[in-house]
């Protein structure tokens, strides 16, 4: 399967939608911005059944992920720009099982439970490398394997979801803790959050060779597209610190997770995390930013500011928005140029579905 001419049978339109991308990434517009939007399913998921004993089971079972995904899937119809997408998810800090951690497991997501107990085992990680044999990362290419296996060009199989640097720390050792080692010895810290950049980037880069060798390009649970390898850079861990802090501490580790994307969209998450917005709109390679207010922080609009001052710095943006007339409120005020939607709240009817789109379609100011 050719990446430039990517075709799906849940998804004609895909070509299309892959251009939308591509202009929106450049901070341009081709004939509308992209918009990710569903409609609630007009026919019944085909029911596969689990019998497992445990979460841990159910989650680690990849021939039951991949079948339920695709059961899923099938259910749906596929409008504007979103698209079928099956990737592994085993919880956003696989990442720190490479270094040791054990995941629990809810009928939700997975945690993990802290390795590192005493400020001394930070150097005895500096000397541990990434165990990509452990049961989990080899569930993840498992689950990868199996969904290309199954694709039938039905689906786009997409990436795991990889928490990073000083977020792989603070699964490691515990927050609160990094917080205090943060401040009693900073340059041992960030040796260790260098040494497990490298594993997160070795990470990144198995990944998407295994569906890069299949045809696809990149997307994840961010359901952005990009033919070569793209990616949503984060740090949750830098809401306890200060702007100093994280611009000597963690921003350079960012930088080198980086280093293999040729697109990108930063992930900055809650209020807190706003003290950092001009450290990351500084970033010449970052192509984007998904800001997530939060839920009991207002709507898209209450944050208008923040989207132009990514737009003034040459950031195109991802608006995550409750509502179609939240959605449409933003786009007034910042213009189609540069944005794309995302609409929370599911539709009735394909055809609400395809009349918002026209809306969005007429706003090219």
């Amino acid at each position: 399967m050719s990446r430039a001419a990517l075709e799906l049978r849940w998804k004609p339109d895909f070509p299309q939608t892959i251009a939308r991308f591509e202009a929106w990434w450049q901070g341009e517009l081709l004939d509308r911005p992209p918009v990710t939007i569903s409609v609630k399913p007009s026919r019944t998921p085909r029911h596969v059944p689990a019998g497992h004993s445990s979460h841990r089971d159910r989650w680690l079972d990849a021939e039951y992920v991949v079948d339920s995904a695709i059961a899923a899937l099938e259910a749906l119809d596929w409008v504007g720009d979103s698209f079928p997408i099956i990737g592994p998810n085993i919880g956003p800090e696989i990442t720190a099982t490479l270094y040791g951690a054990e995941l629990e497991f809810d009928p939700h997501t997975a945690w993990s439970q802290p390795v590192i107990h005493e400020v001394g085992q930070w150097e005895t990680l500096l000397q541990r490398a990434p165990d990509f044999e452990n049961v989990y990362w080899q569930t993840a290419e498992r689950i990868t394997a199996l969904a290309i296996e199954r694709c039938d060009q039905r689906y786009v199989v997409g990436l795991t979801d990889l928490h990073g640097n000083f977020d792989i720390l603070a699964a490691l050792r515990d927050p609160q803790m990094l917080c205090l080692d943060v401040l009693d010895c900073p340059e041992l810290v960030h040796r260790a959050a260098c040494h497990v950049a490298r594993g997160y980037v070795e990470a990144f880069q198995r990944n998407y060779n295994q569906v890069s060798a299949a045809g696809f390009g990149s997307t994840c649970w961010t359901p952005m597209y990009h033919r070569g390898p793209a990616y949503v850079p984060s740090c949750e861990f830098w809401c306890l610190v200060s702007a100093d802090i994280a611009r000597a501490l963690i921003w350079p580790v960012i930088s080198m997770e980086m280093e293999p994307l040729k697109r990108s969209i930063f992930h900055l998450d809650g209020p807190q995390a706003l003290r950092h917005l001009d450290l990351v709109l500084r970033e010449s390679r970052l192509n984007a930013l998904q800001w997530v207010y939060g839920a009991g922080h207002g709507h898209a609009r209450d944050w208008i500011e923040v989207y132009r001052r990514a737009r003034a710095a040459g950031k195109s943006v991802q608006v995550l928005a409750e509502t179609a007339c939240d959605a449409l409120e933003v786009l007034a005020a910042v213009g189609p140029r540069g944005v794309w939607l995302h609409v929370m709240q599911p539709f009735e009817t394909l055809a609400e579905a395809r009349a918002f789109l026209g809306e969005v379609a007429r706003c090219r100011r």
